[in-house]
């Protein structure tokens, strides 16, 4: 079975070109290299409320890859997330739940498989806006589209047209007028 969200959902979350501008903690980067990826991520063991898996290059080198990272000027959009069993998992942004600000909401292949991976649309510029990952023990993938942004740093005139990407993972477009 193939993680398909190319084929059914890229439309919905528009992929920035090299060229375009972002605002990150008041500053401004142009964008230069666009490159896409899909990267599984073993969850084998089991991972508590109090003792979640952090998903960054704290915890292994291997996460590297799924946070951005200003010291290389690496921008990460998490596009969307499947899993490939029926084990329920917690998928959490920081320390809040990713699917509700409200409760924690378990998610499985059932709801976020291969051929229907979820939408999450976050951005991360440093380790610490990233995934963390709660689950009893068995056997799950978590698979992840992303779009990586290598940017570098504007100090000319401040661009009409920018994404400002907000500290908790979100971003919004601003025309400055």
């Amino acid at each position: 079975m193939a993680f398909v969200p190319y084929a059914i959902y890229e439309p919905r979350l528009p992929k920035l070109r090299p060229g375009f501008f972002m605002n990150i903690a008041g500053k401004f980067y142009q964008i230069m290299d666009v490159r896409n990826n899909r990267q599984p991520v073993d969850l084998a063991g089991a991972y508590t409320e109090s003792s979640p898996l952090i998903l960054n290059s704290t915890t292994n080198v291997i996460y590297e890859a799924l946070h951005g990272n200003m010291e290389v000027l690496r921008v990460i959009q998490l596009q969307y997330f499947a899993l490939t069993t029926t084990l329920d998992t917690l998928l959490r942004w920081g320390t809040n739940p990713l699917l509700s600000k409200w409760r924690n909401v378990y998610i499985n292949s059932n709801g976020a498989g291969l051929t229907n991976p979820l939408q999450i649309d976050r951005w991360s510029y440093d380790r610490e806006m990233r995934l963390a990952v709660v689950k009893a023990v068995g056997a799950q993938t978590l698979w992840l589209e992303i779009v990586e942004y290598e940017v570098t740093s504007w100090d000319k005139t401040p661009p009409k047209k920018y994404l400002k990407i907000l500290e908790n993972g979100d971003a919004v477009f601003v025309e400055a007028g």
